[in-house]
C-alpha cells in the first residue's frame, strides 16, 4: 500500500512536467543544431561572443537590445564548439520552464487537465510566430510569468497583510526589472502589475504614506537593473552610447507604410487569432468561476490585456513580436476545460498549432537554411583564402564561427540597409556602407533580390562596387530569393 502511494504521488509530482520536456523537444527537435535560425539570435550569440572578448554592446557592436540577452548569450558562448547547440538547449529549457508555470497559473482557474493543455499550448505557439529558438521574449516570458506567479499564489496574503504585499511588490518588480534588462516591451506588463498592487496596498489601509512607500519602493526596484547596467556604461566613459542606443534610437525607427503596417498587423493576428478567440468563448460556454477564482480571472484578464496594448504600441515589425502575448492568452484557455465542447475544441486548436507550427519549422529549414547550407556558406568563404568579409545581407552567425575581422561595429546587417533604421543608428547609412567597402573585404555576402524593406539608394551603392569589383563564386536558390557569396577580383 506505501508503494502504491509513493508511485501515485511520483507520478502527480513528475509525470505532467516530463511530459512537458518530452513534447518541448519533440516540437523543437528540427531546430537543434542548425546555426540558421532566426537573424535576431545569430546576432545575440556573436555579440554575447565580444562581450567576453571584451567588446561593449552599443560601443564596439552596436544593437538597441538590453545588456541582459548578449549576457545571456555570452554564457552560452562558454561551451566553445558547443555554444549553438547550448543556446537552443538553453531556450528550450526556458520555454519548459515558462510552461510549468503556466500550469500552476493555470490550475488557480481551470481543472488540472486544463492547465496542462493551457501549458502544452504555450510550448506549441512559439513555432507559429518565429520562436522555434531563442528569441528574446522565450527567456523573458519565464521571469513575466513568475511574477505574476507570485501575486497569484499570494493574492489572498497581500490583500490582507501589509507586509506580505510589500515583500511581494518588491519581489514582483525585481523579476519585472530583469525582464527589462532582456527586452524593454515587458515593461507595459510590469505597469500592470504594479499598479495592481499598489490598489491592493490602497485598498488595505487607504493609508497615503504606506501607498507611496510602497510606489517607491517598487519603482526602485523594476529600474534598479536598468539602472545599475547605466551606471556601469558612465563609469567606463560611455554613458551617451548605452543612452542613444537604448533610449533614443527606440523612437527614432521608422515606421512602415500604412499599407505595410496593416499586413505587418494580420501576421500577428493570424498567429494569435486562435487563442484570441478562445478568450471570450468561455463566456459563451457559460463556464462560471467560484467567488473564490473571480479575483484571480479579472487579475490575469488585466494581464492579457496589458499585454496585448505592450505589442500594440511598440508595433507589429516581425511575427516574433507575438511571443509575449503567448503566455497570458493560453492560460485563457485552461477553463474551457470545464465543459465537453471546451475540451473538444482546445484538443483541436492543439492539434491545429502542432500541425501548422511543424509544418512552419519543415519550411524554415528548407527556405531560410540549415546546417548543410551553413557550413556551404563557410566553404565558400574560406575557399577563397584568408581575408575580412562582410555581410551586407545573410546569416550574422558567420561572423561568429569564422575568424572576426571587424569592418564597423554595425554587424548586424538590417542597420544598414533597412529604411526604418535611415535615421535610428546615428550613422549615415550611405557613408558607413561606403566606409566598410572601402577596406576592400574579400568576401560579400547578400541577397537577391533585394529586401522589400531595403534602401534602394544603399542597394545601388553596394551593387556598384560588387559588379566593378567582385565576381560570384557561390549562390543558395531557395524559393523566391537566394543567398551570394560575391569575392573579390585578384
Amino acid at each position: 500500500m506505501m508503494r502504491s502511494k509513493a508511485v501515485s504521488f511520483l507520478k502527480g509530482r513528475f509525470l505532467a512536467p516530463l511530459t512537458l520536456l518530452l513534447c518541448a523537444i519533440i516540437l523543437r527537435g528540427i531546430t537543434f543544431g542548425n546555426p540558421m535560425l532566426e537573424p535576431d539570435e545569430q546576432f545575440y550569440l556573436f555579440a554575447g561572443g565580444r562581450l567576453l572578448q571584451g567588446d561593449l554592446p552599443y560601443v564596439d557592436v552596436w544593437d538597441r537590445k538590453p545588456l541582459g540577452i548578449f549576457l545571456i548569450y555570452s554564457f552560452f558562448h562558454l561551451f566553445g564548439t558547443w555554444r549553438i547547440l547550448a543556446y537552443q538547449i538553453g531556450a528550450l529549457l526556458s520555454l519548459w520552464g515558462t510552461a510549468l508555470i503556466v500550469r500552476n497559473i493555470a490550475s488557480r482557474i481551470a481543472p488540472m487537465s486544463g492547465a496542462f493543455m493551457a501549458a502544452l499550448l504555450y510550448e506549441i505557439w512559439p513555432n507559429l510566430a518565429g520562436g522555434e529558438g531563442g528569441q528574446s521574449p522565450i527567456f523573458y516570458n519565464g521571469l513575466v510569468t513568475a511574477a505574476i506567479w507570485l501575486i497569484i499564489s499570494r493574492l489572498p496574503t497581500i490583500s490582507s497583510c501589509a507586509y506580505m504585499c510589500r515583500k511581494t511588490g518588491l519581489e514582483v518588480m525585481l523579476l519585472f526589472g530583469l525582464a527589462m534588462q532582456i527586452k524593454y516591451t515587458s515593461i507595459f506588463e510590469g505597469l500592470f502589475a504594479g499598479i495592481s498592487l499598489l490598489w491592493i496596498s490602497w485598498q488595505k489601509g487607504r493609508n497615503v504614506r504606506v501607498t507611496c512607500i510602497n510606489a517607491f519602493l517598487w519603482i526602485t526596484c523594476a529600474i534598479l537593473p536598468t539602472a545599475v547596467v547605466f551606471y556601469s556604461y558612465w563609469l567606463q566613459g560611455y554613458g551617451t552610447e548605452w543612452w542613444f542606443a537604448n533610449i533614443i534610437s527606440i523612437f527614432e525607427r521608422g515606421h512602415p507604410t500604412h499599407l505595410e503596417e496593416i499586413a505587418l498587423a494580420k501576421k500577428i493576428l493570424m498567429i494569435t487569432l486562435p487563442l484570441l478567440l478562445l478568450w471570450p468563448l468561455r463566456k459563451f460556454l457559460n463556464i462560471t468561476f467560484l467567488p473564490s477564482q473571480q479575483p484571480l480571472v479579472t487579475f490575469l484578464n488585466g494581464w492579457t490585456l496589458s499585454a496585448l496594448i505592450g505589442v500594440a504600441i511598440f508595433g507589429t515589425w516581425f511575427p516574433h513580436y507575438a511571443l509575449p502575448l503567448l503566455a497570458p492568452l493560453t492560460l485563457q484557455t485552461a477553463p474551457l476545460w470545464s465543459v465537453p465542447i471546451g475540451r473538444i475544441i482546445v484538443i483541436l486548436v492543439a492539434c491545429g498549432g502542432t500541425f501548422f507550427g511543424q509544418t512552419t519549422l519543415w519550411k524554415h529549414y528548407k527556405h531560410k537554411g540549415n546546417k548543410k547550407i551553413f557550413y556551404q556558406i563557410e566553404k565558400a568563404i574560406t575557399n577563397n583564402g584568408s581575408g575580412c568579409f562582410f555581410i551586407y545581407n545573410g546569416p550574422v552567425m558567420l561572423y561568429d564561427t569564422l575568424p572576426y575581422c571587424k569592418l564597423s561595429k554595425y554587424q548586424f546587417p538590417s542597420l544598414l540597409y533597412f529604411k526604418s533604421e535611415e535615421h535610428a543608428t546615428g550613422i549615415n547609412q550611405k557613408q558607413e556602407l561606403q566606409h566598410i567597402l572601402e577596406q576592400n573585404p574579400l568576401c560579400i555576402i547578400t541577397q537577391n533580390p533585394r529586401d522589400e524593406n531595403e534602401s534602394l539608394e544603399i542597394r545601388a551603392e553596394l551593387m556598384e562596387i560588387i559588379q566593378k569589383h567582385y565576381k560570384m563564386t557561390y549562390t543558395w536558390m531557395r524559393d523566391k530569393r537566394s543567398i551570394v557569396v560575391y569575392t573579390r577580383n585578384r
